[in-house]
Formats: C-alpha cells, sequence, structure tokens
C-alpha cells in the first residue's frame, strides 16, 4: 500500500514544471515560514504567555530532534530513489527515510502553534501536509515515512506541553 502510493504521487512529478518547482519549494525552502510564524505567535500573545509559548517551542524541537536521531539509528529504511527508478526531484541525503524530519518538525510546531493560537496552527497544519505530500512527490520519503513522522511529532508536542502545564 505504501510503496503503490508512492507511486501514484511520485509518477506525477516532471508533468508540470509549475507544479514540480511549487512542490521543491514545499520541500525545501516552506520550512523558513515555520520561524516566521513563531515570531509572529511571539508578537501577537499576550506578555505572560510569550516565555511558556517559547520553552514549548524549544522543547519541543530538542525532543523532536532527539526522537528524529534514535528513531533512524534503530530503523534504517531506505529512501525510494535508492531502491526503486523514481522521479527525483530533488537531491537528498542517503539517510535512512524513515522517519521524515521535515514532517516531524513541521507536524510538531504546527501543534505547538495550534495550542496557543487555533487559527494559525490549522494553517500551519496545512502547509505542513502540502509539505509531506511534496516529500514524496520529489521522490525523498514514502508516504508513510510522512504520516508517522507526522504523527510522532504532533504526539511529542502534546505530552511536551501537558507536562509542561502541569
Amino acid at each position: 500500500m505504501d510503496k503503490k502510493l508512492f507511486e501514484f504521487i511520485n509518477k506525477m512529478a516532471g508533468k508540470s514544471e509549475v507544479v514540480d518547482k511549487g512542490m521543491i519549494y514545499a520541500s525545501n525552502e516552506m520550512r523558513y515560514i515555520y520561524p516566521l510564524a513563531f515570531i509572529f505567535l511571539l508578537i501577537s500573545e499576550p506578555k505572560k504567555i510569550r516565555r511558556d509559548l517559547f520553552l514549548n517551542v524549544v522543547y519541543t524541537i530538542i525532543v523532536n530532534l532527539c526522537l528524529n536521531f534514535l528513531v533512524k539509528k534503530v530503523k534504517y529504511r531506505p529512501r525510494p530513489f535508492i531502491i526503486r527508478h523514481v522521479n527525483v526531484l530533488l537531491p537528498s541525503k542517503l539517510d535512512s527515510s524513515y522517519i521524515s524530519k521535515h514532517s516531524l518538525l513541521a507536524f510538531s510546531l504546527s501543534t505547538c502553534f495550534f495550542l496557543y493560537n487555533k487559527v494559525l496552527g490549522k494553517f500551519m497544519f496545512i502547509l505542513s501536509t502540502v509539505m509531506g505530500i511534496s516529500r514524496v512527490w520529489v521522490g525523498a520519503h514514502y508516504p508513510l515515512d510522512v504520516v508517522r513522522g507526522g504523527l510522532l511529532g504532533s504526539v511529542a508536542s502534546f505530552i511536551i506541553s501537558g507536562v509542561r502545564m502541569k
């Protein structure tokens, strides 16, 4: 199922230069929107909440980077372009495809933002979803690598926020 869905999405790559450029942007450059969203959120939130927000985001990033490191040490899955002929629109590292660090961080930050600002959080979830799809489109990940990364990031963010609020 995972490989079939990968093939369905990835085979669309290379058919439209405009869409391909959009997917490359989403995959590679969209991550820079998250720090801007964080700054916006820090500025727009009441002063008494800013410290808590700042610490939640910092802890979320640190914990999720550690989770990514550990998961990649425990489970190796070759990236799609290593074991099959696929459309590769963006060069990628030869490290494990499992799990997607882009999705892990994007969804964890979106969850963190959502806990403070529902509108911004929902918007960031949409961007995270587009980023996740783009990672498959450009040939860097299988869909389940993206989904699992997103779920792990969101769950970790909820747990971190819950622990910090106690």
